[in-house]
C-alpha cells in the first residue's frame, strides 16, 4: 500500500509506516492520511481530489500523542479492514469560465469583499426565481458532510440529503432552505463586490455587479475511509 500524510505533524505518522510495510508515496498514493484538525483534511481532499482518505486529529497543544492509537489505524490499513463511503462535493463556477471554478467538500460560498456593504443577489433553483434581491452578507451552498460545520454555525441545523443554502445575516426573507442535490443554483450579483470560494482554499475569484455564480454538485467526490464505523480518529 502507497500513503501520503499531511498535516504539519506528518513526520510523526511518516517515520511509523515502514513498521507496518507501508510505502510513503506523495504523488501517487492509494490512501491519504490527514493529521491534524479540520482544515488539514479539507486541504487533503484539496490536494488528492477522489482519493480514499482517513481523518486523525490532534490537538497542537498535545505534548504526548498516543502511539498506540495510530499504530492501530496503520494496521488496519495495511490489512483493509475499513470501509471506504463516498460523500458528495460542490462546485460553484463564475461566468461559465471553466478557469474560475472551485471544488468543495464543505461548501462553497459568495461573501461580501466590504464588510462594511453588503451584497444584492438574484437567486434561482432550477431556473425558478427563490429571491429576486436579496440584501445580505452573502450565502453559502454545502453539502450534507459540511452541514456540521459553517452552515450549522449559520442555520442551526444539519441535513443528511441534497444541498443546503444558508443566506448570510439576510435583511428579510428566509434563513436557509434544502435542495434536492441535483438542483442547479444560480445567483446573480446585482450590487456590490463579492468573493467566491469553497471551503478553506485561499484561491477566490472576485465578483461584481451582473456576474453570475452556477452552483451545482460536482462530478467528483470525496471517498472517505471508516475504521469500526469512525471517520475521525482522536489522539
Amino acid at each position: 500500500m502507497k500513503v501520503a500524510v499531511v498535516g504539519h505533524a506528518r513526520k510523526i505518522i511518516e517515520d511509523k509506516l515502514p513498521e507496518f510495510r507501508i510505502e510513503l508515496n506523495k504523488k501517487n498514493p492509494d490512501v491519504v492520511i490527514s493529521f491534524g484538525g479540520d482544515g488539514t483534511a479539507l486541504y487533503g481532499e484539496r490536494v488528492y481530489p477522489g482519493i480514499p482518505r482517513i481523518m486523525i486529529k490532534h490537538s497542537k497543544t498535545c505534548v504526548k500523542f498516543k502511539e498506540d492509537d495510530f499504530s492501530k489505524v496503520l494496521k488496519a490499513l495495511k490489512e483493509k479492514r475499513y470501509e471506504i463511503k463516498d460523500e458528495l462535493k460542490v462546485e460553484a463556477i463564475v461566468n461559465n469560465d471553466p478557469n474560475k471554478k472551485l471544488i468543495g467538500l464543505n461548501e462553497v460560498g459568495i461573501h461580501h469583499k466590504i464588510p462594511t456593504k453588503a451584497l444584492r443577489l438574484k437567486i434561482k433553483v432550477n431556473g425558478k426565481i427563490v429571491d429576486n434581491e436579496q440584501i445580505s452578507d452573502g450565502l453559502i451552498v454545502a453539502t450534507p458532510y459540511g452541514s456540521t460545520a459553517y452552515f450549522y454555525s449559520i442555520c442551526r441545523k444539519k441535513f443528511s440529503k441534497g444541498l443546503g443554502i444558508a443566506f448570510k445575516n439576510p435583511k428579510k426573507g428566509r434563513r436557509s432552505m434544502i435542495v434536492d442535490d441535483n438542483s442547479t443554483i444560480e445567483v446573480e450579483v446585482l450590487r456590490g463586490v463579492g468573493l467566491v470560494a469553497a471551503d478553506n482554499d485561499e484561491k477566490m475569484f472576485e465578483v461584481t455587479s451582473g456576474d453570475r455564480i452556477l452552483i451545482k454538485k460536482a462530478k467528483e467526490k470525496a471517498k472517505i475511509i471508516e475504521i469500526k464505523g469512525e471517520r475521525r480518529l482522536k489522539v
